[in-house]
């Protein structure tokens, strides 16, 4: 099996998402299940929006999930590269500059020829006239001098060697305007693949998005809770993906069971997920449980 480098970029404008948690650890599985590598990007390139504590919490949950990474990417430690980027584009025609921000401008034959792309989850996705419409003209470097997220997003992407990348539905869009980014930026060779797409259903309780106000949503509150790591990961996994034999041996995945499951024992899901507190509650008990047994057992 081809080793998957993989990759989770949050952005520290707040705590950490149960969603953003569940795709790294889904990341994370992929990764570590093909002896790939596995990257931890910090999105900071929002000047006005970032906040110093929120990228403590990453770090700090990421340990308590116990997710490692093999190397750490700030995006605002990388403007040379974007910047550098940028400028062969426009050397190119490109792009073009509009007071201060400069601008993609796609070739009437890379429309003509991009239509569509694969989602490993919800098959092809047409890019439509409308997707174009956004493309043409999408803003790359903003008037200050910072990349927006589809170009930053897209540069790292390339060329840090990512080959899968497993993200929220809501990035659908993302993708169809990062591929014709990708031709144009000249990092991906024509006849060469994509990474591979898969965009994971989103989370809902209660029929609404779920919001970091819920509690649960936020991964901060989960842990300050006292919620069992473990517990969390097992709870996260079952939220957009599922073993192909279903039964009582696969109710508890611990990691390593769910490392040897996640890409050819199981599935992910592109449908919503619903977030059930009492499921979690349950898992917590149950690890909790485990551990406690366990522990009185070497004593």
């Amino acid at each position: 099996m081809t080793p998957y480098t993989t990759r989770i970029a949050p952005s520290p404008t707040g705590d950490m998402h149960l969603g953003t948690a569940r795709t790294a650890y889904f990341n994370w599985l992929a990764a570590r299940a093909t002896g790939g590598k596995f990257i931890l990007r910090i999105d900071d390139t929002d000047q006005a929006r970032n906040v110093d504590e929120c990228v403590d919490d990453i770090f700090r949950v990421m340990k308590w999930l116990g997710l490692d990474y093999d190397e750490v990417v700030y995006q605002s430690k990388r403007l040379d590269a974007y910047r550098g980027i940028v400028h062969s584009m426009l050397d190119r025609g490109l792009a073009r500059e509009d007071e201060g921000a400069i601008r993609f401008a796609p070739p009437p034959k890379m429309r003509e020829g991009l239509t569509s792309w694969n989602d490993e989850l919800a098959g092809e996705v047409k890019i439509t006239d409308r997707d174009w419409d956004s493309i043409d003209g999408l803003v790359l470097m903003k008037s200050d001098g910072f990349p927006t997220y589809n170009f930053a997003s897209m540069v790292d992407d390339a060329t840090l060697g990512i080959n899968f990348i497993i993200r929220g539905k809501d990035h659908t869009s993302n993708t169809s305007k990062q591929i014709p980014l990708f031709y144009a930026a000249g990092l991906i060779d024509p006849a060469g693949d994509f990474p591979k797409f898969a965009h994971l259903g989103l989370l809902f309780k209660s029929k609404k998005k779920l919001s970091k106000r819920d509690g649960v949503g936020s991964m901060v509150g989960l842990m300050e809770a006292g919620y069992d790591p473990d517990a969390v990961l097992n709870f996260m996994l079952r939220l957009g993906w599922g073993p192909t034999v279903d039964d009582k041996t696969t109710k508890i995945l611990d990691r390593d069971r769910a490392l040897e499951l996640f890409l050819d024992g199981g599935k992910m899901k592109n449908s919503q997920a619903n977030v059930d507190e009492a499921k979690l509650n349950s898992f917590d008990r149950k690890y909790k449980a485990r551990k406690k047994k366990a522990a009185e057992a070497e004593a």
